[in-house]
């Protein structure tokens, strides 16, 4: 057995789950009298479900929906009637995920539809109200939509729960599902790339220049309510500015990054409101931003696009997810699945609609997914689908022992709080100064969610979480995964990636920024040596052609008949009326977070739309907006 002060790590994390798991359910910890030492190290955790914070959260939530009949979902009797009518009358725009790019296009889109058309989101999750997010690790753990352990690891056990987990042989891949995307359970960190992402690595000639994207990273970063964290805020922040004036004391290797968080009022009016009308508060600094906003601070797709797309005549259905896509006489058959929790358990009710353009949304690898579910029914497609996968060169590192104090464990919404945890991530170390791009690197600060704070008292032996930190890396992986479809499910494949020297690398700099922060550098392994990814991206790769990619740079999914080329001058053939706008087209990564990468692909791709005269009878002319 191992020594009580230094337990094996399986040990430790067997003993942090079932004990986590027991605070969970009942505000205190099974105690066992072999290993009294983690049992000391996990300390109480008391739920917050009815917290005034959260109530106020939920009631905001509902108040700001009123206008739309108290939610932001369509009654799903909707959906199930438009399948009945004919073909052609049922919907001329459908909408597939609620991400980023998908809420985007929606919400351009929906802003010029032209008289008696339809447009419809369907999303596979549920609608959150922010108040009512699990913040025990037990709720979290049920919230996981596929299993996590055995021989039925990829399993769905709950298909609408929040976090979408998906275990491979070299990489998992945690994603949200619902309404909202990963809106609802990432850091709301909004950074542009290097401006030699677009050049060095394979992406369309069209996109080749970062200018080209700047006008769209402005419109978005408008809608999104972007703020900067203030200097010195938080015990995490200072902590990690002071390690970076030890490492590289040049301009702009820290940042404090732009993030989608109310900090204070300036975005809202007299009433609470924000731009888009909902009702939102200042953030209370409680660190649990990645498992749902429970104080209503955070900028979700919820708050802003998805009520703009819903304002301008969208219906929105949730709990559906779309099996497959089939193209017909210029029309598009898709298969759906509605997931009914209506009743006791959760039953499947599958249909069909059909629609003039479909606009895939699905994030990767789920918009991969769908297409490759979608070639048996005779839609024709790219080879290249599945490839030039990336995990965003992600990475993740841990601190222990370190000197002073820098308070990372979030509290949720307490109403009695007493430390400043700060959001999820505040600050990055920008690596750009590099010559070459793949060695390049961003490394972030991180708090740990107050559902997983008993675990990690446990597994980086602090007590208090004061004396450790988070390091979250992005970098350069060469997008070497690949996407296949086995047994139904979608897995990521990459042989050779846990030992890839991007990860190397990064876990070299880990080390050296844990020696900054006066304490040391700890790998932890919990799935093995597993790469964990919140940044997937590629599968439908964007290209000049459909050799190289799956879509071209407008968004449009390559027609692999006959190779994909239309004619002997070798013009691609796309299938018109479809396309993809999400992660899952980025052909390399990125070496930051994503989202503002994927928002501006989605405005530009909208735009297009919007200009292409082949889609005249489903939009109103700009000029004729214009004049009203």
């Amino acid at each position: 057995m191992a020594e009580i002060g230094k337990p094996h790590r399986r040990t430790v994390l067997g003993a942090a789950l079932g004990a986590s798991l027991a605070a969970a359910g009942t505000g205190k910890l099974a105690a066992k009298p072999q290993e009294p030492r983690v049992y000391q190290l996990l300390g109480k955790s008391e739920p917050t479900q009815q917290s005034n914070l959260k109530r106020r959260a939920a009631n905001d939530y509902r108040n700001s929906m009123l206008r739309f009949g108290g939610q932001l979902s369509s009654p799903i009797e909707q959906l199930f009637h438009a399948s009945t009518l004919p073909e052609h009358q049922q919907f001329d725009v459908l909408v597939v995920g609620s991400g980023y790019g998908a809420s985007i296009s929606a919400a351009r889109l929906a802003a010029r539809l032209a008289p008696g058309k339809r447009l419809a989101i369907v999303e596979r999750g549920r609608e959150w109200v922010p108040g009512e997010f699990d913040d025990t690790f037990r709720g979290i753990y049920q919230q996981a939509r596929n299993q996590l352990t055995g021989p039925k690891k990829r399993t769905v056990v709950n298909p609408l729960g929040l976090h979408n987990v998906i275990m491979s042989d070299e990489i998992n891949v945690w994603t949200g599902n619902g309404l909202g995307g990963g809106s609802l359970i990432n850091a709301g960190i909004a950074l542009i790339p290097d401006a030699d992402v677009f050049s060095v690595f394979k992406w369309p000639r069209a996109l080749r220049s970062r200018r080209v994207l700047d006008p769209y990273f402005l419109r978005v970063a408008a809608a999104l309510n972007l703020s900067r964290t203030p200097c010195n805020q938080t015990p995490k922040v200072v902590s990690r500015r002071c390690a970076a004036d030890r490492l590289h004391p040049y301009r702009g290797f820290f940042d404090l990054s732009p993030i989608g968080v109310m900090y204070d009022e300036r975005y809202l009016d007299a009433f609470s409101r924000n731009p888009q009308e909902m009702i939102q508060r200042p953030c209370t600094l409680c660190g649990d931003c990645i498992t749902g906003c429970n104080v209503g601070a955070k900028n979700t797709l919820a708050m802003n696009f998805l009520p703009l797309a819903r304002s301008r005549g969208s219906e929105i259905y949730t709990q559906v997810e779309v099996r497959s896509i089939e193209k017909i006489d210029g029309l598009y058959k898709v298969d759906l699945v509605f997931f009914d929790d209506r009743d006791c358990g959760v039953v499947r009710r599958y249909t069909s609609v059909w629609s003039k353009m479909v606009v895939l949304g699905a994030g990767s690898p789920g918009s991969a997914g769908i297409l490759m579910k979608s070639q048996p029914k005779g839609l024709c497609l790219s080879t290249a689908l599945g490839q030039r996968w990336s995990c965003n060169g992600d990475g993740l590192g841990f601190i222990i022992n370190k000197k002073g104090c820098s308070k990372i464990g979030g509290v949720g919404a307490l109403d009695d709080r007493q430390d400043d945890i700060g959001p999820t991530v505040q600050t990055s170390l920008h690596y750009q100064h590099r010559p070459r791009l793949e060695d390049r690197m961003l490394i972030q600060d991180a708090a740990i969610p107050r559902a997983a704070t008993n675990l990690f008292k446990v597994l980086l032996q602090d007590a208090q979480l004061t004396r450790s930190g988070v390091m979250l890396g992005m970098g350069h992986d060469g997008s070497a995964g690949r996407i296949t479809l086995e047994k139904g499910s979608v897995v990521m494949r990459w042989p050779g990636l846990k030992q890839a020297p991007f990860r190397k690398a990064m876990w070299a700099e880990f080390q050296r920024v844990a020696q900054a922060s006066g304490g040391e550098y700890k790998r932890l392994k919990l799935f093995g040596d597993n790469l964990v990814s919140v940044h997937p991206l590629g599968g439908c790769a964007l290209a000049d052609d459909p050799i190289e990619g799956v879509v071209n740079a407008d968004g449009q999914v390559f027609d692999g008949t006959r190779g994909g080329f239309a004619d002997a001058a070798g013009r691609p053939a796309v299938h018109h009326g479809l396309y993809v706008v999400d992660g899952s087209i980025i052909p390399s990564s990125l070496g930051c977070n994503p989202l503002m990468t994927i928002s501006a692909l989605a405005e530009r791709i909208a735009e297009g739309i919007l200009a292409n005269p082949a889609h005249r009878d489903l939009f109103v002319p700009l000029a004729t907006m214009a004049k009203k």
